[in-house]
């Protein structure tokens, strides 16, 4: 059974071997370009996991001590904003998926997330296409909000972005 918790100092590198296989094998979900991330010494959420300071927490699913998923949460810096949070970086490893991995660690992010009393809505943005995962969070709750055409460009295609929100209970 899966354990899902925040991410430690020591597993940053668990963090970057698990975002560039997102990267690589999912090209029209994510921002970043492989072939440009794969180059850095650094990813920069590998910084954030070893200093654990700050707003920004990146929470994992783990088999037997590997790294088999993450989802990134983030609450609004501004005091007249930071009863909203965004989720990004939604992920699980190719032979992981079919489990209800990604759906119970997004269920224990929310369930974390929602012990702020001062959060009460969280975001995030899914690629138009990207059934599995728009079927997900409409599952967990998320509705539409918004719709980004032309959100981003990669190898000369366009990609829309659906923007979803859900509410505290």
């Amino acid at each position: 059974m899966p354990e899902y918790r925040k991410l430690l100092p020591n597993e940053s590198k668990k963090y970057r071997e698990l975002r560039l296989e997102a990267l690589k094998n999912h090209p029209l979900s994510f921002g970043p370009m492989y072939e440009t991330e794969i180059k850095k010494k650094k990813l920069y959420f590998e910084s954030l996991i070893e200093k654990q300071e700050g707003i920004e927490n990146i929470f994992g699913a783990f088999d037997e001590g590997k790294l088999i998923g993450t989802c990134f949460f983030s609450q609004e810096e501004y005091e007249v904003r930071n009863h909203w949070g965004q989720l990004i970086q939604v992920y699980v490893a190719n032979d992981y998926r079919g489990k209800n991995i990604a759906y119970d660690l997004m269920r224990f992010v929310i369930n974390k997330v929602f012990e702020n009393p001062k959060i009460k809505y969280l975001t995030l943005g899914v690629a138009e296409g990207n059934v599995p995962a728009y079927n997900l969070y409409k599952k967990l709750g998320f509705v539409e909000f918004g719709l980004q055409k032309d959100y981003m460009r990669k190898n000369g295609v366009s990609v829309n972005e659906i923007f979803m929100r859900l509410e505290r209970g």
